[in-house]
C-alpha cells in the first residue's frame, strides 16, 4: 500500500514508464533490477482517475488547482478512486474562499524576490530581509530566531480567506519550509512552492550585480545546503527560471 501511494504521488509529476525505464537503466545489481520490476508491476494499477481534471475545469483557477491537489492526495492515500468521489471530497474548497500562500524557495540571486514583487494581486509580502532591515541591517544574522518568529506571526495574521501572501526567504531545506507549512496548514491555505533556480555561474554573476550582494562563501554554503522541494509537498509547484517567470509547473 505504501508503494502504491508513493507511485501515485510520483505519477502526478512525471510519467511512471519513463521513471521505471531510467531506474532500470541505472540498476546496478540483480536485487535493484528486481525492485524496479516489482515497482513496474505495481505501477500498472496506478493511474489518475478518469476525468479528474475535467471535474474541476469550471472552477476559477486557484480553486481548481486546490481541488485537484486535494483529490490527488486523497487518491494517493486510497480514499477515492473516481472523479465523482473527488468532487464530493473537495467540495469545501470549490468556492475558492481560502488564503493563498506563495512560498518562494531558492538561493540568493536566483530571482525569487524579483518574481515575488512582480506577482499581481498580492495582498502581503513578508520578507525576512526587510524584517532584518527594520531592525537595523538586512545583513545582520544575529537575531535570525527573532526575525523568523516575527515573520511567522505576520504570516499567521495575513493568511485570511481570499488573501494572497508571499513568503520571501531562501527556505533552502525541508526544516525551514516546514515552519511556514505549519502556519499554512493551520490557516487552510492553498500552498504554492515557487522554486527559483538558475546555473551557478549565473547566480554568481547576479549576486555581484545586486545592490546587497551576499559574500561568495555564503552563496557557496547556500548552494551546498539547498534541497529543493519535491512536487506534491505543496498543492502547486512553480519553477522559476533565469527569465524570472514561471517556466514549468507540477
Amino acid at each position: 500500500e505504501e508503494r502504491r501511494g508513493g507511485l501515485a504521488r510520483m505519477s502526478f509529476a512525471a510519467r511512471l514508464p519513463v521513471l521505471h525505464a531510467v531506474a532500470g537503466a541505472l540498476a546496478a545489481s540483480p536485487e535493484a533490477r528486481e525492485q524496479v520490476e516489482w515497482s513496474r508491476l505495481h505501477a500498472e494499477e496506478v493511474g489518475e482517475p478518469a476525468g479528474l481534471r475535467e471535474a474541476f475545469a469550471e472552477l476559477e483557477p486557484a480553486a481548481a488547482d486546490r481541488c485537484l491537489a486535494q483529490a490527488r492526495q486523497a487518491y494517493a492515500r486510497g480514499r477515492i478512486s473516481t472523479a465523482e468521489e473527488a468532487v464530493a471530497t473537495t467540495w469545501r474548497w470549490r468556492d475558492g474562499n481560502f488564503p493563498r500562500l506563495i512560498h518562494l524557495v531558492g538561493p540568493s540571486g536566483s530571482g525569487k524576490s524579483t518574481f515575488g514583487r512582480a506577482l499581481p494581486g498580492t495582498d502581503t509580502c513578508i520578507s525576512l530581509d526587510d524584517l532584518r532591515l527594520a531592525r537595523g541591517s538586512r545583513a545582520d544574522q544575529s537575531a535570525n530566531a527573532d526575525v523568523l518568529r516575527e515573520g511567522l506571526r505576520r504570516l499567521d495574521a495575513a493568511l485570511v480567506p481570499g488573501a494572497t501572501v508571499v513568503w520571501d526567504a531562501t527556505s533552502l531545506n525541508p526544516h525551514q519550509r516546514s515552519l511556514v507549512h505549519a502556519v499554512a496548514d493551520r490557516r487552510d491555505a492553498l500552498l504554492t512552492h515557487a522554486v527559483a533556480w538558475t546555473g551557478e555561474d549565473e547566480l554568481t554573476a547576479r549576486n555581484a550585480r545586486r545592490t546587497h550582494p551576499v559574500p561568495p562563501e555564503v552563496l557557496d554554503s547556500q548552494l551546498r545546503r539547498f534541497v529543493p522541494p519535491y512536487p506534491g509537498q505543496a498543492h502547486r509547484t512553480w519553477y522559476i527560471g533565469s527569465s524570472t517567470t514561471v517556466e514549468d509547473r507540477a
